[in-house]
């Protein structure tokens, strides 16, 4: 594997005791010392890289402050027999111990209204022992807007929060602030929007791009939109989304929350696999902004099939379709000419019939599951 801000990181144990390698452009090796030393666990530096012994509860509190973050919220457990005010759908992915060791506690924690938790998981990650009380359903491989859907399909709540797996609430009131700008009329709200300001070099009316961080709406709203079109496998379906809400009228709005959201997790696992990477996830043990940069490395290697970037292709693929799907809705002139400046582009990098590049990047990806499922 080539170098990236991830090499020298790993975490290997046995008996109960791990050990963590940490290179230090990520993490200062003194500052790490001295918060090791506070938690009474082994450290020691070798060259560029210091390495933390201990149970992998102290780490998660070790890794906790050397981040500057809250402590772990404690793994407790739902309140029995509530009718949920709002259903949280969480598709897990490749992430599982994150969502166990994370996202579900600070759910559990935060969450002053009643809640149910829904687990659609559509990647490796196996449904986890410890999470069985919740709700737990299988969905499509990879397919992020089946799983939505899959989800929302059972939500009994009259609102619905739909969670990436790689998200920390820590606002006690995040409930009452994204149901109160719905209730001044809001049709859905996020916390953490996107703008798409070019497409194909051609400059647009910025798009909103409402990530699921989360993005709550009423259930009713959810269902009569139709939800997430599965026409899409992964990436542009939250713009499809987007656009689906505000062509029938409905307000998008941002809400201040406080929450972590460590984007690029499960993309990492899935490409881009370490020894231990995901328990170091769930440690929280590195910072959202190297998560980033490994993701950009990704991206920007892409996943190739015979020298084309068939990953590169399939994503734009998907936002051609959104383009034309919403272009009674995308009047402006300017959306036009990044249509057909995006088919010339699709046209020119792709060696093969252009409407069978999605299909071979989910053979591809399938196949790459399979490599990576298959017994040692």
């Amino acid at each position: 594997m080539s170098r990236s801000v991830f090499s020298g990181l790993a975490l290997r144990g046995a008996g109960g005791v791990l050990e963590a390698s940490c290179p230090q452009r990520i993490h200062d090796s003194q500052r790490a010392a001295r918060v090791a030393r506070a938690f009474d666990l082994d450290f020691a530096t070798e060259a560029e890289v210091w390495k933390v012994r201990g149970a992998f509860a102290r780490l998660k509190h070790f890794f906790a402050e050397l981040n500057a973050f809250p402590p772990p919220y404690p793994q407790d457990s739902l309140p029995k027999e509530q009718e949920p005010l709002v259903s949280c759908v969480v598709v897990v992915n490749e992430n599982g111990p994150f969502v166990r060791e994370q996202l579900i506690p600070s759910l559990i924690a935060n969450s002053r209204r009643p809640i149910e938790i829904i687990l659609v998981y559509n990647g490796a990650a196996a449904p986890d022992p410890a999470l069985a009380p919740l709700v737990t359903l299988r969905s499509e491989w990879g397919a992020v807007a089946a799983a939505y859907n899959a989800g929302a399909r059972l939500a009994r709540g009259r609102y619905i929060a739909l969670f990436h797996d790689d998200v920390v609430i820590d606002d006690a009131r995040w409930i009452d602030t994204c149901l109160g700008a719905l209730e001044e009329g809001a049709g859905a709200v996020a916390p953490e929007y996107r703008r798409m300001e070019t497409i194909a070099g051609v400059a647009v009316p910025p798009l909103p791009v409402a990530k699921c961080v989360p993005l709550v709406m009423e259930t009713g709203q959810y269902r009569a939109s139709g939800g997430f079109d599965e026409f899409h496998y992964v990436g542009y379906e939250d713009l499809d989304f987007s656009l689906a809400l505000a062509s029938r009228g409905l307000k998008l709005a941002a809400v201040r929350l406080a929450l972590r959201h460590f984007s690029g997790m499960s993309t990492t696992l899935k490409y881009c696999p370490l020894p231990g990477l995901a328990e170091l996830y769930a440690m929280t043990a590195l910072p959202a902004s190297a998560i980033r940069r490994r993701f950009s490395e990704f991206i920007e290697q892409g996943v190739r099939l015979e020298g084309v970037d068939v990953m590169r292709i399939g994503l734009d693929v998907q936002l051609l379709y959104v383009l034309k799907k919403y272009r009674a809705y995308l009047t402006d002139a300017s959306y036009a000419a990044a249509t057909a400046a995006l088919e010339r582009s699709l046209t020119a990098a792709c060696p093969f019939d252009v409407t069978l590049a999605l299909p071979r990047f989910r053979e591809i990806d399938r196949a790459m599951r399979d490599l990576r499922m298959a017994p040692a």
